[in-house]
């Protein structure tokens, strides 16, 4: 054996084995060490990662990592409804609305329980309702309440509802949800945001001495917080004569 062939044996006894991750790295193109193809691990990285991405305000990043969680094969249920409900919020925060519905819905299907996915459903027509969808919101809010009656619903539900039937122009149908809202939350938030509901569906309504009484009743009756719109509402009446 030569001299230059012992050398090259002593060397390749000296070398070390290559580390198979490195390995894969290598064949693959990626930069990134073992450990980061293990959902247990990158997961809720991911999660940390969006959580400081979304206090900083970066809204599209932070969405971003939670759209990298919904697509690791061995994300569990419970993770991929966290990710969605972030996302939905997320969204929901931008006034990015369509995106928010879609990603309701998403989650909505991950749901089992009936009663959970109709609260679901409650949120996707609060976002149809921002978005100015009145019609989508009223289909969506009847389907809900053919399962669950309106009156097992917060103020704040019953609220939109009667928004999105104001705003299709549903005048009677609207009164009657802001009149037992005022009936049931007298004197407070919800019942103020009523009247003033009310006020301009009379107003639409060409009934203009019920909305100067529904206005002259927030005025005596609730909050000053509330005072300026009441004051709008009878300037829109002044203005009219």
């Amino acid at each position: 054996m030569s001299k230059s062939d012992k050398q090259s044996i002593n060397s390749s006894r000296r070398a070390k084995p290559e580390n198979p991750a490195s390995a894969t790295s290598k064949s693959t193109g990626t930069t990134h060490g073992p450990g980061w193809e293990n959902s247990s691990k990158v997961i809720p990285r991911h999660f940390k990662t969006a959580l400081h991405l979304e206090s900083a305000g970066r809204f599209k990043a932070a969405i971003s990592q939670y759209q990298k969680i919904l697509e690791k094969k061995n994300v569990s249920p419970e993770q991929t409804r966290d990710a969605l409900t972030c996302m939905a919020n997320l969204y929901c925060s931008d006034n990015q609305w369509s995106q928010a519905i879609t990603a309701f819905r998403r989650l909505q299907m991950q749901e089992s329980c009936e009663s959970i996915k109709a609260q679901i459903g409650c949120l996707i027509a609060k976002c149809q309702n921002e978005a100015g969808d009145w019609e989508a919101a009223i289909i969506t809010y009847t389907e809900i309440f053919r399962n669950f009656p309106l009156g097992d619903w917060s103020a704040e539900v019953r609220l939109e509802w009667g928004k999105a039937l104001k705003e299709a122009k549903r005048f009677e149908e609207a009164l009657a949800i802001f009149s037992g809202l005022v009936n049931d939350n007298q004197g407070g938030y919800f019942g103020g945001d009523a009247l003033l509901f009310m006020g301009a569906c009379y107003e639409k309504m060409g009934n203009q001495a019920a909305a100067r009484q529904v206005y002259q009743t927030v005025m005596d009756e609730y909050p000053p917080i509330m005072h300026d719109e009441a004051h709008c509402g009878f300037q829109r009446l002044n203005t009219r004569k």
